[in-house]
């Protein structure tokens, strides 16, 4: 769901006043979001690599807004939006859609304030807002609520609201970390208990027993110091029989918060459609007969089809219709050479695409008038049905 002005007498919000309510709203310096210990989530290596994979993933994602045609076709447009190329007015697009995919991953919800406008008064610029600083009161049904940063009102009208989960009669995304705390806790809780067993030494590695007497502590530290000197470096230990050396192993108890470690990591890959494997998790299947391409196709359709999707219905709404928001998730799945070479050889013979524009997608120039007659002199017989026309020069 998403509410924008586009209109010039709305601009109070991108006024004179915009700075100091910039600074009272904060600037998304924190990056560890506040209360419901979401700090300590992201702290969990399993849900630090499944948000971060999922968010830097979509983030340099090609994103690129297009023009409607009517004709069931569609053309980019030939100047960007702003607020597409330099989206804040800090920092760049990629960590600029960072931010909302962390905040809407974590918080199901991402809040943008829109603090400028361009002369058609469509949004120019667009800065997200720490999700814990927003807060939304829903009064009536089926009305835009009302929301306040920090203790700054903002007319609904002038907020970009992206949520996740959403229940029936609220516009308020449900949060991952409240709605798991339990299981994210387990998992911390066992993180922690591992920490504390290799990091401070809770069992010692053995027992040096004298068989023979008690002694006291003076003589138990000199015997101590004395049997470390000598098995230093690995070396060998010679005694009598009064001392018994007893090396001591993991119960298999404690040993078990490796198990719990694993299987955290697999409620947590559930949580965010990950694969188990790719955040320390066991995986559910066989993957013998899997390829990366197919694993990488799984994941675009899975895990960052949604949230591209939730992206580009809000970020379309910031553009005039026809225009709309599209990202190329085939970008991602990435062929081998082989495999894209045959791709392009059938989009030639179908019409799909030209040479110049199958030459672009390998990120090389279009052939010129002498590489063309070169080619087809030496290589045309091996592809007859295909044509390659010199692209005409610019007047």
């Amino acid at each position: 769901m998403t509410f924008l002005f586009g209109r010039p007498e709305t601009r109070s919000v991108a006024g004179p006043e915009a700075s100091e309510r910039l600074s009272a709203w904060g600037r998304g310096d924190n990056v560890a979001l506040m209360g419901d210990s979401p700090a300590d989530a992201l702290r969990l290596i399993p849900v630090y690599s499944a948000v971060a994979g999922i968010a830097e993933d979509i983030a340099t994602t090609p994103v690129r807004a297009y023009r409607d045609t009517g004709d069931g076709t569609r053309s980019p447009l030939g100047r960007q939006p702003e607020w597409l190329a330099t989206p804040a007015p800090w920092g760049g697009r990629i960590p600029w859609l960072h931010q909302a995919l962390t905040s809407l991953l974590l918080r199901g919800n991402a809040y943008g304030v829109v603090v400028a406008t361009g002369s058609n008064g469509w949004p120019s610029k667009i800065v997200w807002q720490h999700p814990d600083r927003v807060t939304v009161t829903e009064k009536v049904p089926g009305m835009p609520p009302e929301y306040r940063v920090g203790n700054v009102p903002v007319p609904a009208e002038s907020m970009v609201h992206i949520p996740a989960f959403v229940l029936p009669g609220s516009f308020v995304g449900l949060s991952p970390v409240s709605l798991f705390r339990v299981q994210l806790t387990k998992s911390h809780k066992a993180q922690q208990y591992a920490a504390d067993f290799f990091d401070r030494g809770i069992m010692p590695p053995g027992v040096l027993k004298n068989t023979q007497q008690t002694i006291s502590a003076a003589q138990a530290r000199l015997a101590k110091s004395r049997f470390k000197a000598a098995v230093a470096d690995r070396d060998i230990f010679v005694t009598g029989s009064d001392w018994e050396w007893t090396a001591l192993q993991v119960p298999k108890d404690d040993a078990a918060f490796l198990e719990a470690i694993q299987a955290g990591a697999t409620e947590i890959a559930a949580i965010f459609r990950v694969a188990p494997e790719d955040i320390g998790g066991k995986a559910g299947g066989s993957l013998t007969y899997s390829t990366v391409e197919l694993n990488e196709l799984k994941r675009n359709r899975r895990t960052l089809l949604p949230w591209t999707r939730r992206l580009e219905e809000s970020l379309t709404a910031c553009l005039p219709r026809p225009q709309y928001v599209r990202f190329n998730l085939d970008a991602l799945a990435r062929a081998d050479l082989k495999t894209r070479m045959e791709a392009h050889e059938i989009a030639l013979r179908t019409g799909m695409e030209t040479n110049a524009e199958g030459r672009a997608l390998e990120e090389r120039p279009p052939l010129t008038a002498d590489e063309i007659a070169e080619w087809q002199a030496n290589y045309r017989s091996t592809s007859p049905t295909i044509t390659v026309t010199a692209p005409k020069e610019a007047p």
